[in-house]
């Protein structure tokens, strides 16, 4: 089995684990709600940050994409982001959760976000894992020993001399990872809908 068919093959794994996560965030956001209300300052404080979150993961991951420059199948990718975290592009897309999360102004929402988005990924992550390992035996086994998987360490930031970037993907990349930001309102909508049908939350939530 080549490494292109055990990456692509995994792909629909991946949409049903996201559907099935999404499902359950629907779920508990149609029966959780905030303690504090609409307009009150924690409230927006909450929100307001998780606006910022959003926005860090959106650049972030777009940055990442400069690296990796469509090259996560020909060549190890080892500089820029890539030397801090083997997985930079997922490490934003859980910070991006954690701010959209944040969005019905409940810290313990967000965190749940982040948490089921960190999850989702550990699965994708050992399968990438194990086909870089195959196509890349010595050198992925060096980055594995000296860059964490997921948690940064900062301090073994190496950059390149040069990028190649490809726009369309940096484009892309920039797109697909907008949709955090435009899922807020969705979040908010799905809250207005719960108070819309009197539907008494099970739980409330700091």
């Amino acid at each position: 089995m080549s490494v292109t068919f055990d990456l692509v093959g995994r792909q629909w794994q991946r949409k049903l684990i996201v559907a099935a996560a999404a499902a359950l965030g629907i779920f508990l956001l149609l029966t959780t709600a905030p303690v504090s209300r609409e307009n009150d300052p924690w409230h927006e404080i909450v929100e307001r940050t998780g606006i910022i979150l959003i926005l860090v993961g959106i650049l972030g991951r777009t940055w990442c994409a400069m690296y990796i420059g469509g090259n996560k199948l020909n060549r190890l990718v080892t500089n820029g982001p890539y030397s801090v975290t083997r997985n930079p592009l997922y490490v934003f897309s859980a910070i991006a959760a954690l701010g959209l999360g944040a969005q019905i102004g409940s810290a313990v929402f967000a965190l749940v976000c982040a948490a089921a988005t960190i999850a989702i990924f550990a699965l994708v992550i050992s399968h990438e894992e194990r086909a870089l390992a195959k196509r890349f035996p010595a050198e992925f086994a060096h980055y594995k020993a000296s860059v964490p998987r997921f948690a940064p360490n900062f301090c073994g930031w190496q950059d390149a001399d040069t990028l190649l970037v490809r726009p369309a993907l940096v484009n892309r990349t920039f797109r697909d990872a907008s949709l955090f930001l435009l899922a807020a309102p969705v979040l908010k909508g799905l809250e207005l809908m719960r108070e819309a049908f009197l539907m008494a939350p099970f739980f409330r939530l700091y």
